[in-house]
């Protein structure tokens, strides 16, 4: 017995199988590293490592084959998706955020490799949620830090999480015949929010992305107001009513910023930057100091005046040869709204908010996009709408050919349609 306990001393220790294996999981792809190109962006990359989604052949068809998340994101796989192509070789990842939605200064985001003549679709399970952050004075700073007399308030309210921007990212890699679907629901940025989102794409020479980026107007059916009971900046309570009134339109255009840039490259050339900014400071005469109180609440009247009725604010990219008959069908919708906005259609903007959604605008634009030496095509679209559901209709007509890769049209796979 004591002979036995001896060898078993002298042995090595190993490291657990199942710890290996973990290690070998955790770990963010080789590729992530200078994925960003010119413009380095450490906040995106360390989003970026909070997730990671391998598809790649297995059997016969694509299968995750990797997958990988951590706190704040969750990455669900389901076995079956409703389909109406039973043919149809894909996978469907939803990410959810744990809490509902992204809380000031939260990280969150995942790289995605999808592996030659693969397919993928990238959803979630409902709106992107992104909540306030603590309220900045005329100096850019929180006037948490001159309100709350206790030292641990202060300092959560202000310098800490809630004083940096909630970023979300996308890294991803396409392979030669792959086909990568970017189809998220909208974000929905609260008041006094702070969002920043960025995604790059690299695609081998026939790879393929569909991709819809996209933001509403915020709470629109929130009247806000103290006794609305959401909590207050200024460290915690229900917001006053005197200095956060009712407003009957809702909470319409009033974050901070949000501001989304998406980046695609074809064969290691840069085929596309598209970029959107939407801040406070737009429209305003006191230069971004937010008005005489200095709380922001000015300068939300500028932002929110630009965009008037406009509830939804869309943009489509469409690359490579498996989106051919999406880019077709994309530009046989949009044609007669991106005509109308060239011929005065846009007069609806400048309308007051429509609350039975009856406005009966659609603006629309469409840029071509020249991805090959071959003349392979690909295509920008731009929409904006008075409301959630018209833009939603819209998508589910233009990418409805994506079905057949996918196995179910974009946007319908939960009965939506």
């Amino acid at each position: 017995m004591a002979g036995s306990r001896k060898r078993r001393a002298a042995e090595p220790e190993r490291e657990p199988e199942p710890e290996r294996a973990r290690s070998a999981v955790m770990a963010p792809p080789a590729w992530l590293d200078g994925h960003w190109g010119a413009v380095p962006d450490p906040e995106a990359d360390a989003a970026c490592r909070r997730g990671v989604l391998e598809v790649s052949r297995s059997a016969g068809k694509s299968a995750a084959t990797r997958l990988y998340h951590q706190y704040p994101l969750r990455l669900i796989v389901p076995r079956r998706v409703k389909t109406a192509f039973p043919d149809a070789d894909c996978v469907w990842c939803y990410s959810v955020t744990f809490g509902g939605g992204l809380v000031a200064g939260d990280r969150s985001g995942m790289s995605v490799d999808v592996a030659d003549g693969c397919a993928a679709v990238l959803a979630t399970q409902g709106t992107t949620k992104i909540y306030k952050h603590a309220r900045r004075g005329p100096a850019g700073k929180s006037p948490a830090s001159e309100t709350i007399t206790d030292e641990a308030s202060r300092y959560s309210a202000a310098d800490a999480k809630t004083s940096r921007d909630t970023v979300q990212a996308l890294a991803a890699r396409v392979g030669d015949g792959a086909l990568l679907a970017v189809l998220p629901d909208p974000a929905q940025a609260f008041r006094d929010s702070r969002f920043r989102n960025r995604q790059r794409f690299a695609l081998a020479p026939a790879g393929s992305l569909a991709l819809v980026d996209w933001v509403t107007a915020g709470r629109a059916g929130f009247e806000g107001g103290g006794a609305g009971g959401f909590t207050s900046g200024y460290g915690g309570g229900v917001a006053p009513a005197t200095q956060f009134p009712r407003d009957p339109d809702g909470e319409r255009w009033v974050f901070d910023s949000y501001a989304t840039a998406a980046e695609v490259c074809v064969d290691h050339r840069e085929v596309l930057v598209e970029s959107v900014r939407l801040d406070q400071t737009w429209g305003t005469d006191d230069g971004g100091a937010g008005g005489a109180d200095g709380a922001g609440r000015g300068a939300s009247r500028g932002l929110a005046a630009r965009m008037g009725a406009m509830h939804a604010l869309a943009v489509v990219v469409l690359v490579g040869p498996r989106c051919e008959a999406a880019r077709r069908r994309l530009a046989e919708a949009l044609e007669p709204f991106a005509k109308s906005t060239v011929a005065g259609g846009a007069n609806g903007v400048s309308a007051a908010p429509d609350p039975a959604g009856d406005a009966g605008w659609l603006l629309a634009s469409l840029s071509d996009l020249r991805v090959g030496d071959d003349g392979t095509a690909g295509v920008v679209a731009r929409v904006a709408g008075p409301d959630t559901d018209s833009v939603y209709r819209i998508l589910r007509t233009a990418l409805e050919p994506l079905g057949r890769e996918l196995g179910a049209p974009p946007f319908a796979e939960r009965g939506l349609a």
